[in-house]
């Protein structure tokens, strides 16, 4: 067995063994359902803590083990026991929180891939208005002919106007836009 240096309270053990028994710690760790690497620690805890009770058993039997000390060990047990049901719930509590994390950080990438599709969309909709805009900005008007009627010439539009006009363009727009930001909401 070889065991490398203590680092914040964790030991690194590399052990060889014959291929049967480690298909036989393989298949007890998948029967189980365990994760590899929690299945190896609780197959050492557990041998470890057999080794432990049949020591304190032979030590009952021998006489050699006082009551204190049997005191001491059920103590321990129960401690360990109630450390035990702690962590379980405690980890039941963590695997929650992080399927709960996982659900909203699904959730949250499937946002984002929707509003960059949609930024997308609307770049090429702005471009494709801008390029209209200067369409019709560069479209000059048709010089009018000399009207047979006096009475009829209406006279050039005032700058006025056109600008209400597209003021007027403005507002049905973010009208619009606001109506599709209601029915997706």
């Amino acid at each position: 067995m070889n065991m490398t240096s203590e680092k914040d309270g964790v030991v690194r053990l590399e052990i060889l063994v014959d291929g049967e028994t480690a298909r036989d710690i393989q298949a007890t760790i998948e029967e189980h359902g365990w994760e590899h690497s929690e299945g190896l620690r609780l197959l050492l805890a557990n041998g470890l803590a057999y080794v432990k009770g049949e020591r304190v058993l032979q030590a009952i039997e021998s006489g050699a083990l006082s009551q204190e000390e049997l005191q001491r060990t059920l103590s321990r047990m129960i401690e360990t026991e109630s450390r035990l049901a702690v962590l379980r719930f405690r980890t039941f509590e963590a695997q929650q929180a992080n399927q709960a994390w996982e659900l909203s950080t699904g959730a949250i990438s499937n946002e984002n891939l929707g509003l960059r599709a949609l930024v997308q969309r609307l770049r090429s909709e702005n471009a494709a208005l801008r390029a209209e805009n200067e369409q019709l900005r560069e479209m000059a008007p048709l010089p009018a002919a000399a009207p047979e009627d006096p009475a009829q010439s209406q006279p050039p539009a005032a700058p006025s106007a056109r600008r209400s006009f597209w003021q007027e363009c403005l507002r049905l727009f973010r009208r619009n836009n606001r109506d599709a930001n209601n029915r997706r909401a």
